[in-house]
């Protein structure tokens, strides 16, 4: 199993001198936790959902200090804050060698690079899903089914999944 076959090839990526509140809108937008910072197709770096919330108010603060992180943030450049550590792995990596990279450096994500270009990149939701074909192959196929929560959150109904898994 090949890097390649598992990665994430639409991948959003942010400037070094982009704003970190258009770092943060771009992660809220597209629902994501982790932006290659990009020069060009060539990675310098990364940020991710983690580094802006330790830099934000927390959510139950007063609107004024959120209005003030919003005012500061649109100051603050991506590359003040940003990991400069890239740990990456190129499309014909092995994914067992990607995941101990992972693993050892401690990250949820890795750019995917060719040359020196950013071609995708690897989530541990990349991976997650890689382990789900493994288990399919072998006859342990994840049985699905919706859990209701005895209180939905802002009047949404919630799903959430067990998984439950049966030998063929």
């Amino acid at each position: 199993m090949l890097v390649k076959r598992h990665m994430t090839a639409k991948v959003i990526t942010v400037r070094p001198d982009a704003s970190l509140w258009k770092a943060w809108q771009l992660l809220q937008t597209h629902h994501i936790r982790n932006l290659p910072v990009t020069e060009g197709r060539r990675v310098v770096g990364m940020l991710t959902d983690r580094t802006l919330r330790q830099l934000m108010p927390s959510s139950l603060s007063m609107p004024e200090e959120l209005g003030r992180f919003r005012a500061w943030g649109a100051h603050v450049k991506v590359d003040e804050v940003m990991s400069r550590r890239i740990f990456s792995v190129t499309p014909e990596t092995p994914v067992h060698e990607a995941l101990r990279i992972m693993l050892d450096r401690h990250v949820g994500v890795t750019p995917v690079i060719k040359g020196s270009a950013l071609v995708g990149i690897l989530t541990t939701r990349d991976l997650l899903r890689a382990l789900a074909g493994v288990l399919h192959a072998v006859g342990l196929e994840p049985k699905l089914r919706p859990v209701q929560r005895a209180r939905p959150p802002q009047g949404r109904r919630p799903r959430e999944v067990k998984i439950k898994t049966r030998r063929r």
